[in-house]
């Protein structure tokens, strides 16, 4: 029996880069650190916000080796998303995830030859999970970019049929609706990971406890506390802890894509250099940081 045991708050972290955009290493081990001291107990590795559909599968393969390495020391849960390269890739990353000592597997669907039913979808991610048996393996739903739109409780009936070590999904999507469906559609031992830092609060009341979102490497602690909030059935806390999540957010939305901008407002709250995005994706300007920052400060989130 393969069992999955990572909830609550997990990052999705990023993948340091030096100026020349490659892949700066000693950076990991005291970012590792930052996260678990902020209660951190579990880390996305290789996700949109961690950029490895723009790396070579050896980088993708050195990031997974120093994540797990910290992992040692650190004693946090590592989870890898292995998806957006050619199958044979994803095949080749989740067999070695396995080998590694990786502790759990997210995967996209196929992006260029788009499954398109429940049946394609499981046909899919039931490759990868044959190349990592003894690791629980979760589907990743970001339809906003994979545009990959399949009914999430039909396919998550169909995947706990037929392949014996699926154990959830991050469901990256506003329809909270659908999400709810698909809450009662787990098993015992799977977990749903909310992935839209906005509705952290929503999906919280609504019994979703577990959440992967890039605000938490920049404020760990204040999603934690929503999540908290919750539990204690302290609805107006909740909502008004939300609220400035959602506009740290907010703060940077307004300013360009997702990585670029929460790459930089990461070095503005924490001081952690992740560096510049991967290509073809680019910095934002000085300007655009310094609004980023201006607005956190209102917020008492950056100094």
């Amino acid at each position: 029996m393969v069992t999955f045991n990572a909830y609550g708050i997990m990052p999705p972290v990023f993948t340091p880069l030096n100026d020349d955009l490659t892949v700066n290493y000693t950076a990991i081990p005291p970012y590792a650190k930052f996260l678990a001291d902020s209660g951190i107990k579990s880390v996305l590795v290789g996700g949109t916000t961690g950029e490895h559909m723009t790396l070579t599968v050896c980088d993708r393969k050195k990031v997974i080796d120093a994540w797990v390495a910290v992992s040692k020391t650190t004693g946090l849960h590592i989870m890898v998303q292995v998806g957006g390269a050619p199958l044979a890739d994803v095949v080749e990353l989740a067999r070695y995830c396995q080998q590694v000592g990786v502790h759990s597997l997210l995967c996209l669907p196929e992006l260029y030859f788009k499954p398109s039913t429940v049946e394609e979808l499981v046909f899919n991610i039931a490759q990868v999970a044959k190349a990592a048996p003894k690791l629980p393996v979760l589907y990743y739903h970001i339809p906003s970019m994979s545009k990959v739109e399949i009914n999430m409780p039909a396919f998550v009936a169909a995947a706990t049929a037929s392949i014996p070590n699926f154990r959830g999904l991050k469901f990256t999507s506003n329809d909270l609706s659908e999400g709810a469906q698909v809450l009662r559609s787990l098993k015992d031992g799977q977990e749903m990971f909310v992935g839209a830092d906005t509705l952290l609060a929503p999906a919280a009341l609504l019994g979703i406890r577990s959440s992967i979102g890039t605000t938490y490497n920049m404020f760990p602690k204040l999603a934690q506390e929503i999540l908290d909030a919750v539990q204690n059935n302290d609805v107006q806390k909740a909502r008004s802890l939300q609220q400035k999540l959602s506009l740290a957010v907010e703060a940077h939305t307004c300013e360009g894509p997702w990585v670029p901008i929460m790459k930089a407002g990461m070095e503005i709250v924490t001081g952690i250099k992740v560096g510049p995005p991967s290509l073809p994706e680019r910095p934002i300007s000085a300007e655009a940081k310094q609004r980023i920052q201006t607005k956190l400060r209102a917020l008492g989130l950056a100094k």
